[in-house]
């Protein structure tokens, strides 16, 4: 089972390219679109993985991780495919639609591959260590993309999502080459019964529950400040090709972040889940208040905080987490997250396009304070009296 190990990461580096990120936002606002049109989109990408998030995840759990990854694979390319050459606002629309299709197929399924994994080998200790090297990996991939992006992109916007779509078609073949994890859990007779008994788990767990808040929470507000860093950086004169390689720094800086997570946690334990919010927040707020180029570095900051916080939250949820109900579970994380983001995006679009980008960060800066500080309370409750919780 390690040979899956090693195969995925050679997977995850290519899939995680993503030349399309660095530009995705100033291609759409340079075929005239406004920040609350973008956002509107971008919407529409949330409300189609939400659509499709816990009924994928079944097929994660009953039909094997490789059928998923296969799916979410032809699905990402044809998507971004018709976002590269389509002209129209309906073949941006059906784009989106299709990107979450794809989207909502993967999630979950890469935790719950490597977790499986690792588990059959006896192994699972290990997952923190795999899951940041994973993340390093993705952001160094990310890094690498983001310079190509800029080049192309100064060119034509469009190259940048097409060669996307083109490595992601080259790419899923070699999910074939995966060994599907055997795991020791009975299956419930339909996808319904599995889903309720998934709700039912987290309904009972209040770790758990709160484990999966406090992700989606700070995953909302993270994929928010990705719709607005374009057009942050552009206000400040910045151009495509400057942009491509800021990209790359930011992507270094996650990197940084993934590589430190593990030990920064094992020497600070419990602590660190209650520093990464608040020091996600003051970031956020710092690009709010201040209005010159040098706050730029904000998103320094808030990048490492990315890299840094997933495999930590990650490797807590998955240890609470039964084989059998692992991928559906954090899909449901996802649909929380996606559902917020769906009704906070446009929000936050119109208030950028009506007063200022500072503003929106402002709203959205304090709008996670009171989120995250009402959950650590809860959680520290919880924690104080869950003790026995591996790894905590």
């Amino acid at each position: 089972m390690w040979s899956n190990i090693k195969l995925f990461y050679v997977y995850i580096f290519l899939n995680r390219l993503e030349m399309w990120l660095p530009v995705t936002a100033l291609f759409l606002l340079d075929r005239g679109y406004s920040l609350t049109q973008y956002t509107i989109v971008d919407a529409v990408w949330y409300v189609s993985t939400l659509l499709f998030e816990v009924p994928t995840g079944v097929v994660a759990d009953r039909y094997g991780k490789k059928v998923s990854l296969l799916i979410a694979g032809l699905f990402q390319a044809l998507s971004l495919f018709i976002l590269a050459w389509g002209r129209s606002f309906l073949s941006v629309l059906v784009s989106y639609i299709l990107w979450g299709f794809a989207t909502s197929f993967e999630t979950g399924t890469h935790d719950a591959l490597i977790y499986d994994s690792l588990k059959q080998m006896d192994r699972e200790s290990e997952y923190p260590g795999v899951m940041g090297r994973i993340r390093t990996l993705t952001i160094l991939a990310g890094a690498l993309g983001s310079v190509v992006a800029g080049l192309l992109g100064a060119i034509d916007l469009a190259l940048p999502i097409a060669l996307t779509a083109t490595v992601a078609l080259i790419t899923t073949p070699l999910v074939l080459f995966l060994t599907e994890p055997q795991v020791s859990d009975v299956r419930e007779p339909s996808h319904l019964v599995h889903i309720r008994a998934s709700v039912r788990y987290v309904s009972r767990n209040r770790l758990v529950g709160l484990l999966i808040l406090y992700m989606a929470v700070v995953a909302t507000a993270v994929w928010g400040l990705h719709d607005f860093y374009q057009a942050y950086l552009k206000s400040f004169g910045v151009e495509v090709e400057t942009t491509g390689l800021l990209y790359f720094l930011f992507r270094l800086f996650g990197v940084a972040g993934a590589y430190c997570s593990t030990s920064v946690y094992d020497f600070v334990g419990r602590a660190t889940i209650y520093l990464i919010p608040l020091c996600f927040v003051a970031a956020v707020m710092g690009m709010g208040f201040f209005v010159a180029p040098w706050a730029i570095g904000f998103i320094f900051v808030i990048t490492f905080l990315e890299g840094f916080h997933y495999p930590i939250l990650n490797a807590l949820l998955n240890r609470s987490l039964p084989p059998g109900k692992r991928a559906t579970i954090i899909s449901l994380g996802s649909v929380l997250a996606c559902l917020m983001g769906a009704f906070l995006y446009p929000a936050l679009g119109w208030i950028a396009d009506l007063f200022s980008l500072q503003v929106t960060f402002k709203v959205l800066g304090f709008g996670m304070f009171v989120c995250v500080a009402v959950i650590l309370v809860l959680l520290r409750e919880e924690l104080a009296s869950n003790s026995t919780v591996p790894g905590l």
